[in-house]
């Protein structure tokens, strides 16, 4: 029994000294995996720290060689700024507010918004300066023909007179000079002949009128005595009161039949188209020069601002004059559009009706047959025709103022011999015809409608812009345009995405010139009607651009509804796509053919007409 109770204690003791051991094994077990956590994560926290450091040198590296190449970049587009009196700053690190570039910080950025400002106004300057200097230069050239031609006019009848006329030339003389005097003061151009005193013009008008029936009567007695009534070996005077007499009656005697009212006619009517003409040239000139001034003052806060993204944020980017990006065509038509809204909504319709008002009338009546230039040229010949009527109808003539008059006692001849003849004029051509100006004018005025939004078109060229908008500057970035392009009128320039239009309370200074316009196209249709149509140009084999040579309506209601300035354009409002190929246009009914409306119309009155014969038929069978 003891011994039995003594192998269970022993049993007992081994198995407690197991558990021990196993006790003791899972403890240093447990002891062994912590340690090895603790190292694992010691090497995670190394290995991280290390990785960031990494990251943050790489992109140390990184700013470093971007903030090398942005210098690069504006020490290269710095000669270009300090070339236009830009200085830029040299810290890269403040980017403007507008072009975003490091280049140019907001103090740079608001002189150059100055410098685009000022580059649009030499922009328009350049195109308007180009149109006031050819009005001014046709002004002074056609001026300088006309006297020429008159001069040369005065020069021929004295020559015709002393080889054909030469008893005559002694007395003649003088009233030639005179006649020809006052055709010249008439034809110098005076700014009282304008559309604002029109007592001025009917004065002038009054006094040519006068001095003309004043040569034919007082060349009468001339005439008479020494080509009608002649006395054989006898160069005796008139009597003074004889020659009164003759004078007196001469509109009831007409000794040169129709000639003076036929001189008459057409010179005044030559020479008041020809002041018209010199009239319209330099009022034109005049408001073309007032436009020049009012640009600066017209350029609103967002024009300016959209004139700087397009002109020089693209240095801001570094981007040099040689690497610098083509502008999207659609964005360069639609800053430009919008900068030059006011000028062309208010002022390009009435500059048009100007335009062809001056194309019809260097077509239609400076170049014609009655013109200025052609009448003039017949004018000596019409003087030597005069007297040769009074000579042809001597006879008859010499009866009337034996009737009239009585016969004529000659005083005894002045004491002295007669004033020897004038020099002859044998070699006098007539001056060359301005021809080749007058087409060049009138090519000019052809290509001046529309002047405005002609000025955006031929700036926005494929030279500078690209046309179809893909992968140039949209005015932020170098990209694709896909904002739609939009139409010059001003409807749809009111949804301008760039510069949109923004009416101002007052637009005093552009209605005024609008008015102008208005009363400058009135005084060219208003004197008389257009003759017959008559294509200069094509008498000049083509030459220049051709066109705008339609006759003027004075009734037209067109050429008096633009005082308002609201120059609104008629009909639907089009946007066309960024290509600038397809319209779209707001209004449904505008893209209705209309070929259906007379279509309509014919269907219309043939229905009537079927229904009136089967009336009628029915009516007589009744």
């Amino acid at each position: 029994m003891a011994g039995s109770l003594t192998k269970l204690l022993l049993v007992a003791f081994l198995c407690s000294l197991a558990a021990a051991k196993h006790l003791g094994d899972a403890g240093v077990g447990a002891a062994a995996n912590d340690h090895h956590l603790q190292h694992s994560q010691h090497q995670y926290h190394q290995h991280q720290h290390q990785h960031s450091a990494a990251t943050h040198h790489r992109r140390r590296l990184q700013r470093d060689s971007r903030a090398k190449d942005t210098a690069l970049q504006c020490e290269a587009v710095k000669g270009y700024f300090e070339s236009i009196d830009i200085r830029s700053s040299g810290v890269y690190n403040e980017k403007g507010a507008i072009c975003g570039g490091n280049c140019c910080n907001n103090a740079t950025e608001l002189e150059l918004r100055d410098k685009a400002s000022d580059k649009f106004e030499q922009l328009l300057h350049h195109h308007t300066s180009s149109l006031r200097g050819i009005l001014e230069t046709t002004a002074t050239q056609f001026q300088s023909h006309v006297l020429e031609l008159a001069e040369q006019s005065e020069n021929k009848t004295l020559t015709i007179f002393s080889k054909v006329y030469s008893r005559m030339v002694p007395l003649a003389q003088q009233l030639i000079h005179q006649l020809y005097t006052e055709l010249i003061n008439h034809l110098k151009y005076t700014s009282n002949y304008s559309n604002g005193q029109g007592n001025s013009i009917l004065n002038s008008q009054s006094n040519l009128e006068d001095a003309l029936h004043k040569f034919f009567e007082q060349l009468f007695p001339v005439a008479y005595h020494h080509g009608v009534h002649l006395s054989k070996n006898n160069y005796g005077e008139l009597h003074e009161d004889y020659i009164n007499c003759l004078k007196h009656n001469f509109d009831d005697l007409q000794p040169f039949g129709q000639i003076p009212k036929d001189v008459q006619s057409t010179l005044l009517q030559s020479v008041h188209m020809s002041n018209i003409f010199m009239n319209a040239l330099i009022q034109s000139a005049e408001v073309i020069s007032e436009m020049d001034a009012l640009y600066g003052e017209r350029l609103t806060d967002t024009c300016k601002l959209h004139l700087l993204k397009m002109y020089y944020c693209p240095n801001c980017n570094g981007h040099t004059e040689h690497s610098r990006p083509k502008l999207c065509y659609s964005y360069c038509m639609n800053v430009m559009r919008g900068c030059s809204a006011q000028f062309s909504g208010v002022l390009d319709k009435p500059w048009t009706s100007v335009a062809e008002a001056l194309d019809n009338l260097v077509s239609n009546h400076i170049r014609s047959e009655s013109g200025i230039m052609a009448v003039i040229k017949q004018l000596d010949t019409k003087l030597s025709e005069a007297i040769m009527k009074a000579m042809e109808n001597g006879a008859e003539l010499e009866k009337k103022v034996k009737k009239t008059c009585g016969s004529p006692n000659l005083l005894p001849p002045l004491t002295g011999e007669a004033p020897d003849t004038l020099q002859q004029h044998n070699s006098v051509k007539w001056a060359l015809p301005p021809d080749a100006a007058l087409v060049h004018f009138l090519s000019t005025i052809e290509k001046s409608k529309k002047f405005f939004t002609n000025i955006v078109d031929n700036y926005c060229d494929e030279d500078y812009t690209q046309t179809d908008d893909h992968m140039c500057w949209t005015g932020n970035r170098v990209g694709d345009y896909t904002q739609l392009l939009m139409t010059p009128s001003t409807d749809t320039q009111r949804y301008n995405p760039e510069v949109p239009w923004e009416k101002e309370s007052e637009m005093g200074q552009l209605n005024v010139l609008a008015d102008k316009l208005n009363k400058i196209r009135q005084s060219i249709g208003a004197p008389v009607a257009s003759p017959p149509m008559h294509d200069v140009q094509s008498d000049m084999g083509h030459e220049g651009s051709g066109g705008g040579s339609s006759q003027i309506n004075d009734d037209d209601e067109e050429y008096g509804i633009h005082a308002s300035g609201d120059g609104s354009g008629d009909g639907p409002s089009t946007f066309y796509n960024p290509a600038g190929t397809t319209p779209i246009t707001d209004n449904e009914n505008a893209r209705e053919d209309p070929s259906k409306g007379a279509a309509s119309g014919l269907t219309i009155s043939l229905t009537f007409s079927v229904l009136l014969t089967l009336v009628t038929l029915y009516s007589s069978c009744s």
